[in-house]
């Protein structure tokens, strides 16, 4: 017996494609607070005195863990998110494991025969005792096994007993939009990367938004820009393009936080969408006020003279003539006297 089960990449395609255990927000809400409950009786009063970083934490993985009852999104992924070191998460994810509020499985590893990134199924979720204990936990002791006993004889969510005996979905593509996983990085080292967006975009959504959805709301954003420059026209350029892109994903990187995670992709490209065609409108009115400043200047300096500029132009000439006239008449005064000085100079001398 292995110590530690390898979840094959067929069975983990497989699990992904079963149906959620609720649908219904109060449902919703009702098993992550059921899941978090575990959590806290567990840590016990040390849970009061726990930072809120951590806490909100251990909250994301149940929030993740509410359809299916499991989460793959690395430590680090979640360190990142709320500001913690990963080898926080690390220890009250072993912490957990040890209470047996959660069990840990891994996936094969694409690159090596062997185990791959962590898989954690929560047990107090209904779908730990109906698939997965059968399917990857049947060899355990009987310690876990009347864990598990214990955890299915607990209060049901309202309304979920016929959506437990839902089949799991036949076409993989068909759960994407509910799927919690959608906006998780599933690796803990590499970054995921789409190619034809920037690579500041990249950074920014990165750990936050799958490709999938990366692309989509890059590609509504280039929906906006193509609005913009059919309206705009030249005032708008490419390079704007760009810049807008990088602030429009800010600004979503903002709206996710604060909806804790919640956010579906056609809710991220709806404000997308929307952030980008605003601020290229902002974009094109300032540029116009400019522009029209400028026009205006230049239609200042070459406006038609005033009515009364002819008259002092001409009292002008007037003066610069008469002035002319007087410095003629100076010149041959002072000629006159030269040869007048010249003549009393030779008289002298006789």
């Amino acid at each position: 017996m292995r110590k530690h089960t390898i979840i094959e990449h067929h069975q983990f395609k497989q699990i992904l494609q079963y149906h959620p255990a609720v649908t219904l927000e109060e449902d919703r809400n009702s098993l992550k607070m059921k899941m978090l409950r575990s959590i806290i009786s567990a840590i016990g009063e040390k849970w009061a005195r726990m930072k809120q970083e951590t806490k909100s934490a251990l909250e994301y993985l149940c929030f993740l863990s509410i359809e299916r009852g499991f989460v793959y999104a690395g430590s680090y992924h979640v360190g990142e998110r709320y500001d913690i070191d990963s080898s926080t998460v690390r220890r009250y994810i072993a912490f957990l494991e040890q209470k047996g509020v959660i069990k840990r499985l891994w996936r094969s590893s694409s690159k090596q025969n062997g185990r791959g990134k962590a898989v954690i199924f929560f047990t107090s979720h209904p779908y730990y005792t109906k698939y997965w204990q059968t399917l990857f936990f049947s060899h355990l002791d009987e310690q876990a096994h009347a864990q598990t006993e214990s955890v299915e004889n607990d209060r049901k969510i309202e309304g979920s007993d016929a959506q437990n005996d839902a089949l799991p979905y036949i076409s993989p593509d068909q759960n994407t939009n509910n799927n919690n996983h959608l906006n998780v990085s599933h690796s803990d080292n590499k970054p995921t990367f789409v190619k034809f967006v920037s690579k500041e975009v990249n950074r920014i959504v990165n750990g936050l938004f799958n490709a999938e959805t990366l692309k989509q709301a890059w590609n509504r954003i280039t929906l906006a820009f193509r609005k913009a420059i059919k309206e705009f026209r030249d005032i708008i350029t490419n390079d704007d393009r760009k810049r807008i892109a990088i602030v429009t994903f800010v600004s979503l990187k903002q709206y996710f936080m604060k909806a804790k995670g919640q956010l579906q992709t056609d809710e991220i490209c709806a404000l997308a969408y929307s952030i980008a065609s605003k601020q290229f409108e902002q974009l094109y009115h300032s540029r116009a006020d400019i522009s029209e400043q400028h026009q205006q200047r230049k239609i200042v300096r070459h406006e038609l003279l005033p009515d009364w500029f002819d008259d002092y132009q001409q009292q002008l000439e007037q003066r610069i003539k008469k002035q002319q006239e007087e410095e003629v008449y100076d010149e041959e005064r002072i000629e006159r006297l030269r040869e007048k000085l010249k003549r009393t100079g030779k008289s002298n001398q006789k």
